[in-house]
Order: structure tokens, then sequence, then C-alpha cells
């Protein structure tokens, strides 16, 4: 009997031990080390590969790239071999080794996605805008490409998961020989970069990221941009150094009053309004080079060059960068200085006040206003105007009567009335800098023609033919706005002098050997007013366009104004650079020396909307709550207590909301109206109005 148990008992535990999954045996990996490090350097140079195929967009360029540079190839497989190392410091070696594997691929098809898209490839500072990104995914991504590449992001996370579960791991890690093997690769790396760095074979500074990365390679590039963000301190920056460059400046030569047939003197041409146009991807498209249309696409934009002043404005990105563009005219600064791909709007103007036009002009006694018809949080714009100096911000969801193109931007016909209600509320000479959105991409890969569109007759072959054809025909509306715009100035009771430009290129596959300028980094601009002035207009530097421009009206305050006006307008020597860069630091990141004894800039009290939103009165009846006051628009909602109540626009002077009876015991006796973005968030309110 007790023989006859022993024997069972075995079996019953082993049966047991099958069905507990806590007992099963556990997988160890044995692979020798020699054998591990050939294993990581074979899958760092597939990685490398397959990273390096996404970033030169072809196979045929990837064999282009290996052959011709294949020194920098092996320092990018260096870089995805000492991240794969890492998976030695881990019990689950294998597991990790594909997990961080992985990363670089999703990283690597993700920039193939964003050159695609806005031709300036991914960078670290991109991490920062995750907001900004994920608001144009439906824009520049069908649904079923948001689908499908959601359910790969999973399973990639499930497969990931039971790798680390399921796959054979170390028993123990030998820490020391691990954290040794990584660390003298990580050392090797990095002393590397190091000396290809003080020897030239990489700069020290990307001036064309787009051309950095194919010709240096992805990993590098990317990897180098997360040691970047923000001026670096200049070798030689000291208190009497910065005062130093300020004694230096020479007082530019006083300018006579502009001439003006409208105008008599009491209306002070030399200070007469002044509007930038910031047009969001326009370039006049007579540059490409061989390229024929069915009618013109911007008739209005080309009678200004032939009437106008106009020269080329040397821009610091294609393809996308509207902010640094805006931020480089507005405060006169080089974004080369900053870090690859940085957006200050996300960095350092969250910090500190940054002197610009703006901060110039109001101690000239102007009223300053920025008008932006997109969202008032994109860039953190609605935060950081205060500290750019400006009086007042207008974003879309301060708009009256907003329209919107089938691709969801909104027309920018609607700043049109905008701009005037700026100008007419206000007893102070305006400065408006408006920056547009209706000609943003997506540009579809698609293109079905509809019945008065404009057609492409030739066109370089290597351009993306269907997306240049939906541009060409978004860009007309943008060219009706700028010519109803300057009708309406050209019959304005004040003079008003307007700088049009575009910001960059759009993203079309276009090549510098496409176009006339031979330059994808120039952007036409155009100075037109309406009092018979005559100004110059010579090829320039974006960031130096504002001080330019004042230098014309005979204005001379600010650092950054002074400095570019002591300098002749095409001065690009080392000696400018560095002392353009010393001034920049101290600003912005350094002791402020170059402001004096007046100090940096206070932020502005910046009011949001032309003109302030009111409630004059509410009634409740019949299950509806009607809110009466002024200047209300398509985003403004009705809150009561902490409750955003479901509100309907009826006119700027009307809002609706239907009130259930379970509802009204919720309705407290204070309502406000708020403006509220599409992502939820609240821009402002009005003061609370009690209810009857």
């Amino acid at each position: 009997m007790n023989r006859k148990n022993a024997k069972r008992r075995p079996e019953k535990n082993s049966g047991a031990a099958r069905r507990n999954p806590s007992k099963r045996r556990v997988k160890y990996d044995t692979t020798p080390g020699w054998l591990r490090a050939l294993k990581l350097m074979l899958m760092a140079l597939v990685v490398a590969l397959i990273v390096e195929g996404f970033n030169q967009g072809s196979l045929l360029r990837l064999i282009r790239y290996l052959t011709q540079r294949p020194v920098y190839f092996v320092m990018n497989w260096l870089v995805v071999l000492t991240s794969l190392s890492l998976s030695e410091l881990i019990k689950h070696r294998r597991a990790m080794t594909w997990t961080i594997s992985a990363l670089w691929v999703a990283l690597g098809f993700a920039n193939y996605m964003v050159c695609r898209n806005r031709t300036q490839p991914l960078v670290s500072g991109d991490l920062l805008i995750t907001r900004e990104i994920l608001g144009m995914v439906t824009i520049y991504f069908s649904w079923p490409q948001i689908i499908a590449a959601f359910v790969v992001i999973m399973a990639a996370i499930v497969g990931l998961i039971c790798m680390f579960s399921r796959s054979a791991k170390c028993r123990r890690v030998n820490y020391a020989h691990a954290v040794g093997s990584v660390a003298t690769l990580v050392c090797f790396t990095f002393c590397l970069s190091l000396l290809a760095l003080k020897f030239g074979i990489i700069p020290e500074t990307f001036g064309n990221r787009v051309d950095a990365y194919h010709d240096y390679g992805f990993t590098t590039c990317f990897t180098y941009t997360f040691g970047t963000k923000g001026i670096s301190k200049p070798d030689e920056y000291s208190p009497e150094v910065v005062e130093g460059i300020l004694e230096e400046i020479e007082e530019p030569q006083a300018t006579e009053a502009p001439w003006g047939a409208r105008f008599d003197a009491d209306d002070d041409l030399s200070r007469p309004n002044i509007v930038f146009i910031q047009l969001e991807s326009f370039f006049d498209v007579d540059t490409v080079i061989g390229a024929e249309f069915s009618r013109d696409p911007m008739p209005n934009f080309h009678e200004l060059l032939e009437k106008c002043p106009t020269g080329e404005l040397y821009v610091p990105t294609i393809g996308g960068g509207t902010a640094n563009v805006e931020f480089e005219v507005m405060s006169g600064m080089n974004m080369d200085f900053f870090g690859a791909g940085e957006t200050p709007y996300n960095t350092i103007i969250q910090e500190v006040t940054c002197e610009t036009i703006a901060d110039t002009l109001r101690s000239c006694g102007y009223y300053c206003t920025a008008l932006h018809n997109n969202t008032g949080t994109f860039f953190s714009r609605n935060e950081d105007y205060a500290n750019l100096g400006y009086d007042r911000f207008v974003p879309l969801e301060y708009m009256l009567y907003p329209t919107y193109n089938k691709v969801g931007w909104c027309h920018d016909v609607v700043l049109t009335d905008e701009i005037l209600r700026v100008m007419e509320n206000s007893e102070q000479r305006d400065l408006i800098f408006a920056i547009t959105v209706e000609s943003h991409g997506k540009y579809a890969d698609t293109y079905e023609y509809t019945d008065g569109d404009i057609e492409i007759l030739s066109l370089p072959e290597d351009a993306y033919l269907a997306p240049f054809q939906n541009y060409i025909n978004v860009i007309p509306a943008v060219d009706a706005f700028v010519g109803e715009l300057l009708d309406a100035f050209s019959s304005y009771d004040e003079p008003v002098l307007v700088v049009l430009y575009g910001d960059h290129l759009p993203a079309l596959g276009l090549t510098a050997e496409m176009l006339t300028t031979g330059d994808l980094y120039a952007s036409r601009y155009v100075i037109w007013n309406n009092y018979g002035a005559q100004f110059e207009a010579e090829d320039m530097q974006a960031y130096r366009l504002s001080a330019e421009l004042l230098r014309q009206l005979g204005v001379s305050e600010g650092v950054m104004t002074k400095f570019h006006q002591s300098y002749p307008i095409d001065e690009e020597g080392e000696e400018y650079i560095d002392k353009l860069k010393t001034l920049e630091y101290d600003l912005l990141y350094g002791e402020q020396d170059a402001y004096g004894e007046r100090g940096p800039y206070a932020p502005t009290d910046l009011q949001l909307g032309t003109d302030p939103i009111v409630i004059t009165s509410a009634e409740l009846e019949y299950g509806r709550l009607l809110v009466t006051g002024d200047n209300f628009t398509e985003y403004s909602a009705v809150i009561s207590g902490e409750n955003v109540l479901e509100t309907v626009f009826i006119d700027k002077e009307h809002l609706a909301v239907r009130i259930t009876a379970d509802e009204r015991a919720l309705l407290g006796e204070r309502i406000c109206v708020a403006q509220i973005n599409p992502d939820g968030k609240e821009l402002g309110r009005t003061e609370e109005f009690v209810l009857d």
C-alpha cells in the first residue's frame, strides 16, 4: 500500500507541475559571451541598414550612401550597437535587444513619414511638441492609416511583453563585466564622436538639417540633437565683452520721413501702422524651373512683385517650422545658434522675456497685436506672446465666423475683418503681426479634377505631381486674401505699411536645382504702403528684416535692432556672427547685461481677442438658457460652476444651452462664458454673471 502510494506520488506531482505555470521550467540563456557580442554586432548592422534605408528614402540611395560614405555609416552602426549593448545590464537580454531594435526602427519609419510631410527630418525637439503633432494627425493621415498604425503599435507592445515573459533570460548578470563592457563601448563611441567634431568630419552645427541627415545618417544626427538645446555659452562671454559689443555699435544715419501723396504732415508718416503678413507655405510658383499652369495661381502677388520693392528672404527652415521663422523676424535672432530643430516657443520663451520688434515699437507708442487663424495654444502662443512684448493676441477661438477648407484649416479671409477691427479699435498706431494657416499641408497624394481647377501643364519630373496640383488650387484663396486686404488698406484713412512674405517652401519634393533662386531657403518678400513712400528691399536673412524696416523708418531702439543696423545688410562675416551669438546668449541665457540699467522687459498683460467677450443678460425659459452678450464665437461655451454646458452658437450676440429638468438642479446661480479650443483647453473666460 505504501509502496503503491510512493510510486503514484511523483506522477501526481509531475502532473501538478505541468498544470501550475508558476512551477514551469525556466529557460536560461547560456550563449557564450563572444557569440552574444557577435549577435549584437549583426543585429546592430541590420537595424542600422533598415533605419538608414528609411532615411535615404530608397534602396538605390541607400546603396549609394554605403558606397560613397562608408565611414559615416560605421558611425551610425556604432551608435546603434552602443544602445543595444545596454541589454547586457539586465537578465532579459534578448527581449531588451529586440525592444531597443524596435524603437530604432520605429524612429526611422517616423522620420521617413515626417520628411514626406514637412521635409525637415525628425529631431529630439519634436518630442516636446507632441500635443501639436497629435492635433494634426487626422489632417496628415486617414483614419484607416491611423487605425492600422495603432494596431501595429499594440501588436508590437504585446509581442515585446510576451518576449519578456517567455524568452530565455540570463541566470545571473555579471555586473562588473557587463558595466565594464558597456562603459568601454560608450566611451569609445563618445570619444570617436568628439574627434569627428574636432577634425570637422562632422560639423558642430547643422546649417541645413535635411542635407546633414542625408550626409551623416539618421542615428548619428538624431542622437546629436539630444545634446543640443538652447544657445551654447560663447568661449569669451563676459559683461565686459557684451559692453564692448554695444560700445562698437554705430548710430545709424538719420532718414527723412517718407513722402506721402494722400496724407499731410499731421499724419506723421515716419510712424505708419505696420502690418506683417506671414503667409503659410507660400512661395512664388513661377520660381519652379519649367513649371507651367493653365492660369496664374497668384495674380495679386505677382502684380505686387512687379510694382513694389521685393527681395529674397532667407528663412531657417523648409516644409515646416512656421514658429521659428516668425521668431526670427520678430526678435532679430538667428535660429542657427539654437539646438537642432529646437522651437524657442516651447523652451526658453516660456521662461524669460525676449526683446522683439513689439517691444521696440511699444516704446514708440504703438499698440502691438498678433493674430493667427489657428488654435491659440499651438506652440503655446497664448502664453509666449506676453514674453514677446505683445499687448493683444487674437487666435482662431476669438475670431468671428471663420470658415474652413476641405483639409480642415481656417480660410485666411477671416483675417481681413479681424485686422481692420484691431486697427479701428485702437487710438494709437498699430503693429500687427498676422500668421496665416489656410495653405498649410497636407497636400493629398491623390488629385481629382474639379471644374475650375488650375491644371499643371508641366513640372520637374521629381516634384510631387499630385500634391503640387492640390497645392496650386489652395494658393488662389490665399492670394485673394492678400488682394482683398491691400484693397481695404488702399482707402484706409491712416498710413499703412505692409510686409508680406512666405514662411517656408511647402513639402512638395522640390530641390534647389528645380528653382530659379537655387536655394530651398529663399522666400520672396514684398513691401507695400498706401502713402507713396519709397522703400528698399534687398536680399537678406529673415532675422535682419525687422531691423532693416525700422532703419528705413528712422527707428533705432532696442539691442538687436541697433546691432543689426550697424552692419551692412549682407554682412555674414565671422566677427558679426560671433557678436550676434554673444548678444543672443546674453539676452536669453546669460546675465542680460545688454539691457543695461533698464533691465529685461517685463511680461505684458496679454489680452486675448480684439474686443472683450461680455454677458449682458441670460434668460431661462422653455427648457433653454439663452445667453445674450457680445463678441461670442463658435468656440464660446457656457460654464456653470465646474460644468461646461453643451452650447449652441447662434451669432456673436447669442448662445443657447438646452437645460433639462435634471440639469436645472445642477445649474448654479452664476454662469460665465469661456473660449475653449478643440483640445478642450480653456483660453479665457468672462466675469461671472448672476442668473435671475
